[in-house]
């Protein structure tokens, strides 16, 4: 069995059989073949602002209800944020501390920015681990309840329902980590 689970967040206690499991501790796409750079007007300008990155995946990128809700609770952040707008970022107007597009090189954006507000896809999860990045997880189905509880649990990030929250924790969870 061979399996891709960053060790920090991994479950030695109950593993099976260590001769018969084989764990690849983390995995990061290559996207060294693609041009990525910042629009100047996106950088921090004072040494209080960070440089937040926003996904939500493919799956929540189509929640267009999510993902304005979270625009709107953002644009009342003093921080910046690159927002990985998804399919339908068209749709989506971003506010003016707030640049993106539907799709971002995501191994390109991560070395950039302060924290994470992610959707705790394993891919996305371990990128970040890879990066060093703090993260703020909303998962929506799948692996991604477990990976949102494990961060919380062993402290690497904050966990925070994506359809049950007061906006106020979100900008909390941000200020926190």
């Amino acid at each position: 069995n061979i399996y891709q689970y960053t060790e920090e967040l991994d479950y030695p206690e109950i593993r099976e059989s260590e001769h018969k499991t084989f764990a690849v501790d983390t995995l990061v796409r290559n996207e060294d073949h693609l041009n990525f750079e910042l629009p100047p007007e996106i950088l921090p300008s004072k040494p209080e602002e960070k440089l937040i990155y926003l996904s939500m995946g493919s799956m929540g990128g189509i929640d267009l209800n999510l993902m304005k809700r979270l625009i709107k609770i953002l644009s009342r952040s003093p921080h910046k944020f690159i927002v990985s707008k998804g399919l339908l970022g068209d749709e989506l107007e971003l506010a003016s501390n707030m640049w993106g597009e539907n799709n971002l090189p995501q191994t390109k954006v991560l070395p950039l920015v302060d924290l994470v507000i992610i959707h705790g896809g394993n891919n996305t999860v371990c990128e970040a681990f890879s990066f060093g990045k703090p993260m703020i997880v909303m998962g929506l189905f799948g692996d991604q309840f477990d990976n949102a509880q494990r961060i919380q649990d062993t402290g690497f990030g904050i966990r925070i329902e994506p359809y049950n929250f007061e906006d106020e924790q979100l900008l909390k969870s941000i200020n926190d980590l």
